[in-house]
């Protein structure tokens, strides 16, 4: 006997709940339908007393201290391994890849 296509979506729907349940398990209140409120895991570290801190902020941070830092060493001449805070300047100048010149080399390709 074959399934109507409606149970057979029902029971999917159900395992996939239950599967969603195990992963979030004693976190939000049971609604009508038997299944848990959806819970971001930040939220439940949350309700834990847990502080929950964004990657972007320590990004930010990191990369204002090494400014910081890379600044300190151009105003004292301090240089690292015999690197200059020059060296680093013409790094960032360089350009490996030379757009005008391929945009002339496959014009004249045309």
């Amino acid at each position: 006997m074959i399934k109507p296509l409606e149970e057979t979506a029902a029971e999917r729907r159900d395992y996939v709940n239950r599967i969603r349940e195990s992963f979030y398990s004693g976190q939000g209140e049971a609604s009508e339908r038997g299944t848990r409120s959806k819970l971001s895991p930040s939220e439940g570290r949350e309700e834990e007393g847990e502080v929950g801190i964004s990657s972007l902020g320590i990004r930010t941070v990191i990369a204002i201290v090494i400014f910081v830092i890379f600044v300190y060493c151009d105003k004292e001449q301090i240089t690292f391994h015999n690197y200059k805070t020059q060296d680093l300047y013409t790094q960032i100048e360089w350009n490996p890849l030379p757009i005008q010149e391929l945009a002339h080399m496959l014009e004249e390709s045309k």
